[in-house]
């Protein structure tokens, strides 16, 4: 494997080896040349099969070898001499060999067939490390913004003198009433979602997990949802001390969950009307707000004061203050379990929550997503997502990640996110609030991890946000809680860091997603030089690495400005 600052193939564009010429530019992200030879042997009667490392107890598929193969870097092989179109990974029968081989991106490689029970692998060409551009990006970064950062500060200086020495110390003096570590985590969730959105750089172990388990993207709008719940009893309390109705506080919070209930439709749901999506990612946060925010109206105490009580009570002051919400939203989770574990469609077994298609060879091809895209099907029809994560690597079909049924654990994981705006509000002390959120964390964690035992694939309910199954929610409001924990030790309490430029994107993170999803492929988000405009302009992870920071990094820099002329976008 070869290192460069960016991951181009090394040497010409044309590549002859053993009678054989591979274009080198036909290769994208991720790709590799893989061909087949044999020793003494017959190709004819030698069938290659591919296997995607993420489709769990699937069979493999028929690749025909006949020409210079192109494969992804995530891919498992089967070399053997009966013909199929699918074949059980179970099945050995004529199976010469399995190999997992790791193949990396731009090499080439050749897969030998000795004998009728033998492989061996060839590296033709040395891969490229596909890593090598994040240190470059990083490097690049640190030299523009770093060195943007001192010019200004220097001409800060030099124009503003002393005061400048004033502006700070009127933002210091705000920074006691703000929380700012809110909108520090805040902003930290909006620019990796950007970023994810925009395409992650190709790095596969970004982006949404493909069914079970948990990468980096699939922890932002977790985090969104959980933030949200922690400003709902700041916001409240606020609106209870000014002596707000009830009535009035319904109204507000009616009016905005449909404004973001309809403009969740707009961004996201396309121009078919026979396809058009009806619940999305805003139209989740717009239905689980009104709800759990109804629920706090009618169950949250409103004095929030410790009192002189027992010293265990005084300690659980925080969960007693919402005691009435907690019996609603565990009795939410309740019916869910129940219904995923009861529920199930015509020919697919109860509880499962496999994605259907070719999970456990086919078995189960049309229950994907079992009673949660069972039922959100059976209400939404064709209004759902049609292209999920599971589309082309199970061959499934149509399934919404963010349908219905999984509403009712977010309304649960909201509630978690009450729970820590609660103990912000309850405790006065920095210590008292830092060391609650790290007890949730690693309760939640821990409970999180027994549900899926500790592994992607094993447990009794996985990991899954797709399904946004229980042990989901209880793992990303863990880090969560961790999350909130270390901003705030290092913004509000010991102020070693201003959380700034993330503070800004913190302060206007809606209107960066309306935005980011309004202007993806328009300049100066997305630019970029291409003389075939036919040909695909990501080919390395470099160039879409630099692209898709770029950006993030214009809707950071959008937002300081926003900050600048003191605009602050609300629904």
């Amino acid at each position: 494997m070869t290192w460069n600052f960016i991951d181009k193939y090394s040497g010409n564009r044309m590549v002859t080896i053993k009678n054989k010429t591979f274009d080198m530019d036909q290769l994208k992200i991720d790709q590799n040349f893989v061909t087949v030879s044999a020793t003494n042997l017959d190709l004819h009667d030698i069938h290659l099969y591919t296997l995607h490392n993420d489709c769990i107890e699937c069979p493999y598929r028929f690749m025909d070898k006949s020409r210079v193969n192109i494969t992804e870097t995530d891919l498992k092989f089967r070399l053997a001499s009966d013909l199929r179109e699918y074949y059980p990974q179970e099945d050995q029968d004529s199976v010469i060999c399995d190999i997992n081989p790791h193949f990396e991106q731009f090499g080439i490689y050749d897969i030998k067939v000795e004998t009728l029970t033998s492989c061996s692998i060839e590296v033709l060409k040395q891969p490229v490390n596909a890593d090598s551009p994040i240190v470059t990006v990083l490097i690049l970064h640190i030299l523009v913004f770093g060195g943007v950062y001192l010019l200004l500060n220097l001409w800060q200086k030099w124009r503003k003198g002393s005061a400048v020495n004033s502006q700070v110390e009127a933002t210091g003096t705000t920074s006691k009433v703000r929380v700012m570590s809110i909108d520090v985590f805040r902003g930290i969730s909006i620019v990796i979602m950007i970023f994810a959105n925009f395409g992650n750089g190709g790095y596969k172990y970004i982006e949404h997990a493909t069914w079970n388990g948990l990468h980096v993207a699939d922890l932002v709008f977790p985090w969104f949802m959980w933030i949200m719940g922690t400003c709902i009893p700041i916001s409240l309390l606020s609106s209870f001390n000014r002596g707000v109705s009830n009535k009035d506080l319904m109204r507000n919070v009616a009016k905005r969950s449909v404004k973001l209930f309809l403009l969740g439709i707009f961004l996201n749901s396309g121009t078919d009307l026979y396809y058009l999506r009806i619940f999305g990612v805003l139209q989740r946060f717009g239905l689980c707000y009104f709800i759990v925010t109804t629920i706090c109206i009618f169950t949250m105490e409103r004095d929030l004061g410790v009192k002189q009580v027992h010293s265990v009570l005084r300690q659980l002051a925080d969960v007693w203050k919402v005691w009435k919400a907690w019996l609603i939203c565990l009795a939410v989770l309740m019916f869910h379990t129940i219904v995923i574990f009861t529920v199930a469609e015509e020919g697919c077994p109860r509880g499962y929550m496999g994605p259907g298609g070719l999970h456990k060879n086919q078995s189960y091809k049309k229950c994907v997503g079992g009673a949660t895209g069972y039922i959100d099907r059976l209400i939404l029809g064709h209004h759902v997502y049609q292209y999920p994560t599971i589309y082309e690597i199970f061959e499934a079909k149509q399934f919404d990640p963010e349908g219905i049924v999984g509403c009712l654990t977010t309304i649960f994981h909201v509630m978690l996110g009450v729970q820590a705006g609660v103990i912000l509000l309850v405790y006065k002390e920095h210590h008292q609030r830092i060391v609650r959120w790290l007890i949730w964390s690693v309760v939640l964690g821990g409970l999180g991890g027994a549900l899926c035992g500790f592994s992607k694939e094993d447990g009794f309910i996985p990991v899954n946000k797709n399904l946004w199954s229980i042990s989901f929610v209880l793992v990303t409001c863990s880090f969560a809680f961790f999350l909130l924990s270390v901003c705030y030790f290092l913004v509000d309490v010991k102020k070693w860091w201003s959380g700034k430029p993330l503070l800004f994107a913190g302060m206007n993170s809606i209107i960066l997603y309306i935005g980011h999803e309004m202007t993806g492929n328009n300049f100066p988000v997305r630019w970029y030089y291409l003389e075939d405009m036919e040909g695909d302009w990501r080919t390395t992870h470099f160039i879409a690495l630099l692209s898709d920071t770029w950006a993030a990094d214009f809707w950071v820099i959008v937002s300081y400005y926003l900050y600048k002329i003191q605009y602050f976008f609300t629904v």
